[in-house]
């Protein structure tokens, strides 16, 4: 049998399909901009940009990413969006969060909109540790989440589509809570864990092709409860996440 750290090392491995976006040839990039007549506005020609500390766009400003635009991650990169989120990747110029340097995390992306629902299509995400959706609503499109520690983590959100997204390498691809999440042709494959439910989150959707993951597929909190009697307290979760 494979060992867990075996396992968890494997999580973080840079597939070759994306490795180009975080490798030497990006030795620098663009400051990340500043929000400029309530947006933040990051434009495919001046691609590459860099993130090297948390950055929060403000409830008053929208977030808008062109076809083709990379973002390079620092070590304690956090980008929270508070406001409208447009990311508006395409098939053949996806736009690209990952790590500056693919042998270290970055802390994740998450959104935490109640402005209007999101929409984020043709994203790629890699080696973050923790990407969220909190208490908002929107689509996820032809979005790849790659190499993280956690995939996606959706809570308190009343409306959250994936469609034709595809979780892979990652260490807990895909968890749900006190949420609503519907899955149309998405892919949870080659992750370590595959779904959790967690309290009072519900699935719907198509779930066929979540399958081939080493530890489990799909899990639940209320079975696993009944197993082991026992609930991990939610900031453990969070003293974890401050050291990233």
């Amino acid at each position: 049998m494979i060992c867990m750290n075996s396992l968890i090392r494997s999580s973080f491995k840079v597939l070759a399909s994306v490795a180009m976006f975080a490798g030497a040839s990006f030795a620098s990039g663009m400051p990340f901009p500043a929000a400029e007549n309530g947006k933040v506005f990051l434009e495919a020609k001046n691609s590459p940009y860099e993130l090297e500390q948390g950055v929060v766009v403000a409830a008053t400003d929208s977030f808008v990413v062109e076809p083709g635009v990379t973002v390079l991650m620092g070590e304690f990169a956090k980008l929270m969006l508070q406001g409208t989120v447009k990311i508006l990747g395409s098939s053949d110029k996806p736009v690209v969060f990952c790590g500056a340097d693919s042998a270290v995390n970055w802390n994740g992306f998450h959104v935490m909109s109640s402005a209007s629902p999101f929409v984020i299509k043709n994203l790629v995400v890699e080696n973050a540790f923790r990407n969220t959706v909190f208490r908002s609503s929107g689509t996820f499109e032809n979005v790849r989440f790659v190499n993280n520690y956690y995939g996606l983590w959706i809570d308190e959100s009343p409306d959250v589509s994936l469609n034709r997204c595809n979780m892979s390498n990652n260490r807990y691809a895909l968890s749900v809570r006190a949420s609503r999440a519907v899955l149309n042709e998405t892919s949870i494959s080659q992750n370590v864990y595959g779904l959790y439910i967690e309290t009072e989150g519900k699935i719907e959707g198509d779930t066929d092709l979540i399958r081939n993951n080493q530890e489990s597929d799909i899990r639940s909190e209320v079975s696993d409860l009944k197993t082991s009697k026992k609930r991990i307290r939610r900031n453990v979760w969070h003293n974890i996440e401050s050291f990233f």
